[in-house]
């Protein structure tokens, strides 16, 4: 056995056993065929399509299972909380831009156009922020609808920014990678109940809290920004958000926390990324820009996967523990 093959049997471990029993040999064969004579370790791009096919293939089947368990519930969610926080992002760069504009005198000038600059935080936050109300309101067509044109949105600011500034546009791909997981979120919730349903008014209360501690803070940073800080910016609505999930009834609870992970997986491990290049003065490549999308794209996968083992883990100690009070009642 070659090194090579050895390497690709090892990446086909992530798949079910079952699978590997009926198709390990077969994929085995065709990779090594397809392999260049003397390479020792697998193609880049077969070893993430190995890894993303076969984590669904695991998900897949453990997600069978947990159906009609409150998953299209905490789905909607979910995505209320992840379309809250894509406003946050794009309405604090929009108050520092003012700000810069107010206080410095900074046209914010680009292609020639005065405040052209605004047109992106400017855009981001109020198609996130519709989302965030209709979503609230009930009203799942149009809350569809809005995230789709969310998404189209954050595209063009990222398109916008590659020629202007390729680190900032590089700074956004969490933002469009998370935009599609709204999107898919609220897809998967349409025949669910409304996240307001979910929630209950008194998890509705804290959402609404939340943004508006996030839009006040915000405000208040540019009339005296020695007041405001990232505790009221992001971590007291963080908190409310929190506070929200845990009011919603169970088995929800714990699927809000699972989906919300996966969503907020994307932004910490970009975020993470981006603090290392930061730190290291790290120049953009195209084998630099690739790693980093290809590490974007799996972290929600491989959070989700760890979401879910650990909640099937946990149901299962509740099933165990429950059998043993009862045998000794």
């Amino acid at each position: 056995m070659t090194a090579l093959e050895m390497r690709y049997r090892s990446l086909l471990r992530v798949y079910p056993v079952g699978h590997r029993a009926a198709y390990e040999e077969e994929m085995v064969a065709v990779l090594m065929s397809g392999a260049e004579p003397g390479r020792r370790f697998p193609a880049a791009a077969d070893a993430v399509d190995l890894v993303r096919a076969g984590l669904s293939a695991r998900l897949g089947r453990a997600f069978s299972s947990q159906r009609g368990t409150g998953w299209r519930d905490a789905a909607s969610v979910a995505a209320l909380f992840a379309a809250l926080a894509l406003a946050g992002a794009g309405f604090s760069r929009l108050v520092e831009g003012l700000g810069r504009m107010w206080r410095h005198g900074d046209l914010l000038e680009a292609h020639g156009v005065p405040g052209l600059l605004l047109a992106d935080p400017a855009a981001r936050s109020a198609i996130w922020l519709l989302v965030v109300v209709a979503a609230l309101l009930g009203l799942r067509r149009v809350t569809s609808g809005l995230a789709v044109a969310g998404v189209l949105v954050q595209a063009g600011a990222l398109a916008f920014w590659v020629d202007l500034a390729p680190w900032q546009s590089m700074r956004m791909i969490w933002m469009l990678v998370a935009a599609v997981l709204v999107v898919v979120l609220f897809r998967a919730a349409s025949t669910g109940r409304p996240a307001r349903a979910v929630l209950g008014g008194r998890g509705v209360v804290l959402v609404s809290a939340a943004a508006l501690v996030m839009i006040g803070a915000n405000v208040l940073s540019l009339a005296a920004p020695m007041l405001s800080s990232s505790v009221l910016t992001f971590q007291v609505p963080g908190l409310l958000l929190v506070a929200a999930a845990l009011a919603a009834p169970s088995p929800a609870r714990e699927r809000i926390v699972v989906l919300g992970a996966t969503v907020f997986a994307v932004q910490f491990v970009f975020i993470t990324m981006w603090q290392s290049q930061m730190m290291f003065r790290t120049e953009i490549t195209p084998a630099l820009v690739s790693a980093v999308v290809t590490i974007t794209l799996l972290s929600p996968v491989v959070a989700f996967a760890l979401g879910l083992a650990g909640l099937r883990a946990r149901e299962r100690f509740a099933l165990r523990r429950a059998g043993h009070v009862r045998a000794h009642e």
